[in-house]
């Protein structure tokens, strides 16, 4: 009986130490940097959120 206890404790110690080793360098690690958008690729993004904006309007309000 107590042996099986012991080899109980053991692999829950040994699970523990192996997740928190493993949370540990995989939150360590930076990301890769990503490279700043350009001033077109702004404005195509920024107008295309207000032609989806106009159209999610239009659905809302429907013309009598």
């Amino acid at each position: 009986m107590f042996w099986k206890d012991a080899a109980t404790l053991t692999t829950r110690v040994v699970f523990f130490v192996f997740l928190t080793g493993a949370m540990m360098t995989g939150c360590s690690s930076t990301p890769e940097s990503q490279p700043e958008p350009s001033k077109q690729e702004i404005r195509q993004d920024s107008d295309r959120f207000f032609q989806k904006m106009g159209q999610e309007e239009g659905k809302k309000n429907p013309s009598p």
